[in-house]
């Protein structure tokens, strides 16, 4: 396993995070063998969310009861809109406060490694948020924080506003990095930096940590060939790339999803890539793409032909 550090998480932090989303149908003796499987392996973070549900706090909850607190650096997200317009955006202190108090009570546990804001609001002034996010800093709860699908530009407005009155500024941030670039937006405002060169370049520069969700493009190159992968991923431009990731796959001797994940890890700046396997077989083949190395020459070829 390969680890980066995020300021204000106090440890290192493997470059591999694992989802909780794929466990949440399984049997919990079989969700706590893949966590198991990851942590023997070197992975130490787990992303998990106030809205995935009643099923991911309780899950998580018995497995630190029995593997303890510390097992897993905590990633926990909150502030999911309820509808896909402005009428369903739930950025307000008290969402915050329900959202980060619901995942701790969920979990059985009394603080979260990181807190990620699902989605902005633009229409609240980006020094509220980071004022009410280290309020609960300063009572103890979270450690770093930051947005998921925030644009790099709000998150520099946010740490701006934290530098000017001393407060604690956004350190993570998790929009989507691939060499698949997408069509359309997965979900609603779902952010892909993939083919945004602006975006890739100010987190190149900037120590926010970059938490890639779908880093090894959806699926799409293993083959995966559901509607949402369709829509979403296929263009000529991905045909080309996975024709070129697949001729390097076999000459690497290593997977197309290693692959499409290394070439996620070895993007400049401070970069992570969210897993989600479905099995112990998956889950090995993913572990697999912190050991592939890629030149420089390598990664452009793949993105550029």
């Amino acid at each position: 396993m390969k680890y980066g550090s995020i300021e204000f998480v106090g440890k290192p932090v493997s470059r591999l995070v694992m989802g909780v989303m794929p466990l949440l149908d399984m049997a919990d003796a079989d969700a706590f063998a893949m966590l198991d499987a990851y942590r023997t392996a070197g992975g130490n973070c787990i992303d998990n969310s106030f809205a995935y549900g009643e099923r991911a706090g309780t899950l998580m909850g018995a497995y630190y009861k029995a593997r303890g607190t510390d097992a897993l650096i905590r990633i926990d997200k909150g502030n999911h809109p309820s509808g896909n317009d402005d009428a369903g955006r739930r950025v307000s202190r008290a969402d915050l406060e329900q959202d980060i108090l619901g995942n701790l009570s969920r979990q059985g546990t009394d603080f979260s490694d990181m807190y990620l804001l699902h989605r902005d609001d633009t229409r609240v002034p980006a020094g509220d948020v980071v004022e009410w996010l280290n309020e609960h800093v300063a009572a103890g709860r979270i450690g770093a924080f930051g947005g998921s699908n925030w644009t790099h530009g709000r998150i520099a407005q946010a740490n701006a506003y934290a530098k000017e009155h001393e407060l604690q500024p956004m350190t993570v941030s998790s929009p989507n990095l691939s060499l698949a670039t997408a069509n359309e937006a997965m979900w609603w405002e779902a952010l892909s930096i993939s083919s945004d060169d602006e975006a890739r370049e100010w987190y190149a520069s900037h120590p926010v940590a970059v938490m890639s969700w779908s880093a090894g493009g959806g699926g799409w190159f293993a083959g995966v060939s559901s509607s949402d992968v369709v829509r979403v991923y296929d263009n000529a431009v991905n045909r080309g790339r996975r024709g070129r990731l697949t001729e390097l796959a076999g000459d690497k001797g290593v997977t197309p999803t290693q692959l499409a994940l290394a070439w996620t890890l070895h993007q400049p700046g401070n970069i992570f890539a969210l897993i989600g396997p479905g099995s112990l077989e998956q889950l090995e083949d993913n572990l697999g793409a912190v050991e592939v190395k890629l030149t420089g020459e390598e990664l452009s070829w793949l993105e550029k032909g």
